[in-house]
């Protein structure tokens, strides 16, 4: 049985369809029981949000800015809401490169060392004019801030290559092993959507400019932006939900063995409409995914739960908001 008194919403959106909304980074009570607040946004578009939580209770938000997605000079910029506080910083372009377009922030905090990372996709600026993909260039770069719970500011180090693989993008996030190993999710996005797949990458020793571990997942042609959860704390068993480049369901496998291997994908009830998903572990054990309850536009957003990790065909809907360009992050305590 789900129990709906163990989720708490707490949304944050870039640009809805509310008239007159005040741009200004204050967190307020919305009218449907959640929490919203809209970004001063740094330039024109802005897009695929990021939040990660830190020990001493602050959030820290990273998205990419820009004149519009695949443009030249779309920068990754950084925001950060302090504990017992509704205002976020001003947005400060963190990562900017001319010629290039930096997409897919994902923020991860290591917890033993206080260093936070933040991992982004670079690729060559849209030639359309020369009948070439943007995509097919995309690199992984990362850069980092140290002792951040105790920072008044945090200050990140310049940006550098990570993953020369070209056509690598991330956009989900980062779970740790029980062997105390990093694991992170990303995919192919070069080539044609039948070519595009998923990839787990190992980080072993921390050193993200060491040498990683591929787990490749099973079959995932046409899945991408893997979303990875741990249902039970301390099983190794792993469950990852997939976007569909053919725009259809919401595709799911499972690793019994901490991410070494995994199961061929099976879709879902859920639609997807080739657009990004999220799934997370509640306090209560319930599985929560935040997607478009349709396989054609990205309106309205909806959260489903699920008692069974997904495996059934049943999903309860308990909320759903329409006129959302884009949703920054949602979390369940």
């Amino acid at each position: 049985m789900i129990n709906f008194r163990d989720f708490f919403w707490f949304l944050i959106f870039a640009i809805t369809a509310n008239a007159d909304p005040k741009f200004d980074g204050v967190l307020r009570n919305a009218s449907d029981g959640t929490m919203e607040a809209y970004m001063i946004p740094p330039f024109a578009s802005n897009h695929a949000s990021f939040i990660e939580p830190l020990p001493n209770g602050d959030l820290v938000m990273a998205w990419f800015s820009g004149t519009s997605e695949g443009e030249s000079n779309v920068a990754i910029v950084f925001s950060q809401l302090k504990n017992n506080s509704d205002q976020w910083t001003k947005a400060q372009v963190v990562s900017q490169r001319k010629g290039y377009s930096n997409q897919n922030p994902v923020l991860f905090h290591d917890n033993k060392t206080d260093v936070l990372y933040l991992f982004h996709s670079q690729q060559e600026a849209k030639k359309a004019s020369a009948g070439i993909q943007s995509e097919d260039s995309a690199e992984i770069w990362v850069l980092s801030a140290k002792n951040v719970t105790n920072s008044t500011a945090i200050q990140f180090s310049p940006p550098r290559v990570m993953f020369k693989h070209k056509g690598s993008f991330d956009r989900n996030r980062v779970v740790v092993s029980l062997r105390n190993t990093w694991l992170y999710p990303m995919y192919y996005a070069g080539g044609s959507s039948k070519d595009q797949t998923s990839n787990l990458k190992e980080c072993v020793d921390h050193d993200v400019f060491s040498s990683w571990l591929d787990h490749p997942f099973t079959a995932s042609n046409y899945l991408v932006q893997p979303s990875v959860v741990r249902p039970k704390k301390g099983n190794p068993r792993l469950i990852v939900f997939f976007r569909d480049r053919r725009a259809q369901n919401v595709y799911r496998a499972e690793s019994p063995d901490d991410g070494k291997t995994w199961t061929r994908p099976s879709k879902t009830t859920l639609p997807n409409n080739n657009s990004g998903i999220e799934a997370s572990v509640l306090s209560s054990g319930n599985l929560a995914i935040v997607y478009n309850p349709t396989t054609k536009d990205r309106n309205p957003l909806s959260v489903s739960l699920s008692d069974d990790q997904g495996e059934s065909r049943d999903h309860v809907e308990i909320h759903k908001k329409s006129g959302v360009h884009k949703i920054f992050k949602w979390r369940g305590i």
